[in-house]
């Protein structure tokens, strides 16, 4: 007995769902009509105890009424809400359609400072709202939207509707709008205001997109706000309108920022089939002195790869894109058969042109390298490398890239009757294009680089070419592509290839294609052919494969499986993990 009682009580306690309205149409000719009404009843609950009661047959008429009117069908009649037979859970709504009203007059007029705005002439010109054309009041709604929104990023801050109405003749099915708009004057952007402990005024002046008494848009307020957060002195940083404190107009822009602490450590991460684990750890001091230097040191392990640098940034013009800086660098490498260390030294120039796409840095770098490469003698080779760096990267969709390209390009030289040990040039150009097509996503990637020389064995191997690997030719191991030396035979009679030399010339090409097939996991087919060389295109590798990408919380993880085969010869499938972004 207790038993059932507990249930009792349990079961009228127990929260319910109850299901949408199923509605069965019929008489309606028009898809979008049908949709919307559709779409007004199923935000009703099917009815109890199958029948319709009279609040729910008036209800549902009301449902049915706005979703018409609301795409300009005034005339629509309802003959017979019923359920239908034999099933509680639908209901037939039998209905006239009738004609759809049409706007016969429309009048939209600007006012004030807009009234000659070129932008509020093109607007008008544009709107979604057209005489001889059906009403659709999204489609007005849209309208004002747009008026508010436009008047809102050009700075027409008092602006409002003098007039804004809808006139139907329900009889006659015509419609009449009036939108008189008053945008009033256009504001300007005035003074900056500083927080009292901000550091480095004159530097941030220089990264403001806008002069005082232009006149005021969003987009170049959005712009300052960008180029704020990325100059890395500041922890949380906004600059915003005060509107109230307009004088004549000019609204003054407040800066609110709250700076980097003085020491900031990054420790970081990750894995690929290329350099296996890897671990980094950062150091930087955003401010160094009130005229915004800073340094940044980096360290990184991998059991292929170490390296430590630290860089001295000196602003210029603009502590953004137009700024000098010194570099110091230890690199030591055990890969394959190659064994090298490396110090080096640069200055560095770095500018961005105006439209903020090109990045360039002109160095000068010297360094020493002490390497064996394959069987040669042990070598220590001194250059005094000028060079330039040319580069572009833009993306879109933050961890998840769906759009994107970037280019590098790099030339150095180096010549003996400078302080170098040999002469030296060598070029070095990479790009990337990742678009997208619907749910269809290709990544095209290619590399190709030249390197002339009057003693190559002296030349470090860092500046020699390789590739192969996840990032370059999948199918083979990280950087096994490249000439080599002489065959041998081993004691078992068996022959030997001959150690890596590394190339005097780069070519890679790569096409890839994704497509998703759960929420975070993607399907890949890809190619990829090249080689490095000792003469344009000589020795081609080619691979084929398949692959799948994990979205996972702390960004893509890759997998390829990848057969490679060509001049190298081929050496089974091989299986390729990455992490990162694809760009």
């Amino acid at each position: 007995m207790f038993y059932r009682v507990v249930l009792f009580v349990f079961w009228c306690v127990l929260p319910t769902t109850a299901s949408a309205l199923d509605a069965k149409l019929r008489g309606i000719e028009n898809s979008a009509l049908e949709e919307n009404i559709q779409a007004h009843l199923s935000q009703l609950n099917t009815p109890s105890n199958c029948r319709l009661s009279e609040d729910a047959l008036a209800t549902i008429e009301g449902k049915v009424t706005k979703a018409a009117q609301a795409l300009g069908f005034y005339q629509l009649t309802i003959d017979d809400i019923k359920m239908t037979e034999n099933d509680c859970e639908q209901i037939v709504v039998s209905i006239q359609q009738h004609a759809q009203v049409t706007i016969t007059q429309l009048d939209v007029k600007i006012s004030g400072d807009g009234e000659t705005d070129e932008k509020f002439i093109q607007l008008v010109k544009n709107l979604p709202l057209r005489l001889n054309a059906p009403l659709i009041h999204n489609e007005y709604k849209k309208a004002k939207g747009q008026l508010d929104s436009l008047a809102l990023n050009r700075g027409y801050f008092d602006s409002r509707f003098i007039t804004s109405e809808i006139k139907v003749d329900v009889k006659a099915n015509t419609a009449s709008i009036t939108l008189h708009y008053q945008t009033g004057p256009r504001y300007q952007f005035g003074n900056l205001i500083y927080p009292e402990d901000l550091l480095a005024k004159e530097l941030i002046s220089n990264i403001i997109p806008f002069s005082l008494g232009q006149p005021y848009l969003a987009s170049l307020l959005g712009e300052f706000n960008r180029n704020l957060g990325q100059t890395g002195y500041f922890q949380q940083v906004v600059a915003r309108p005060i509107l109230e404190q307009s004088v004549d107009n000019q609204i003054p822009i407040e800066i609110v920022a709250v700076t980097q602490p003085r020491d900031i450590f990054n420790v970081g991460g990750g894995a690929s089939t290329d350099k296996g684990p890897t671990g980094s750890l950062t150091w930087q001091r955003p401010w160094v002195n009130r005229h915004g230097h800073s340094i940044k040191a980096d360290l990184f392990v991998s059991k292929l790869e170490q390296s430590a640098s630290m860089r001295y940034k000196i602003p210029l013009e603009d502590p953004l894109h137009n700024y000098f800086s010194i570099q110091s660098g230890y690199n030591a490498i055990d890969n394959n058969d190659s064994n090298s260390d490396t110090v080096s030294v640069a200055v560095q120039r770095h500018w961005t042109d105006a439209a903020q796409d090109w990045n360039k840095i002109a160095f000068l770098r010297y360094s020493r390298s002490r390497f064996e490469q394959a069987d040669e003698p042990q070598q220590t080779t001194y250059l005094l490398v000028p060079g330039f760096t040319l580069s572009r990267h833009r993306s879109r969709g933050g961890l998840d890239v769906d759009w994107g390209d970037s280019q590098l390009l790099t030339i150095e030289v180096a010549s003996d009757a400078i302080v170098s040990d040999i002469d030296l040039a060598r070029v070095t150009f990479e790009t990337k294009w990742l678009r997208s097509i619907g749910d269809h996503r290709f990544l095209i990637r290619g590399e190709i680089g030249a390197l002339k020389t009057d003693d190559f064995s002296r030349v470090p191997d860092s500046l020699r070419y390789f590739t192969g690997g996840d990032q370059s030719i999948r199918g083979f191991d990280y950087k096994e592509l490249a000439p080599r030396g002489p065959a041998t035979v081993n004691d078992q009679g068996n022959t030997v290839k001959g150690k890596l030399l590394g190339g005097k010339y780069l070519n890679v090409a790569s096409l890839e294609y994704s497509y998703p097939v759960s929420d975070n996991w993607r399907a890949m087919l890809f190619t990829d052919v090249g080689g490095a060389s000792d003469k344009p295109f000589e020795t081609i590798a080619y691979s084929f494969g398949i692959g799948a990408s994990w979205m996972s919380p702390v960004g893509p993880i890759r997998l390829y499986l990848a057969k490679g085969f060509g001049d190298y010869g081929q050496d089974g499938v091989k299986l390729h993990i990455a992490m990162g972004p694809a760009l």
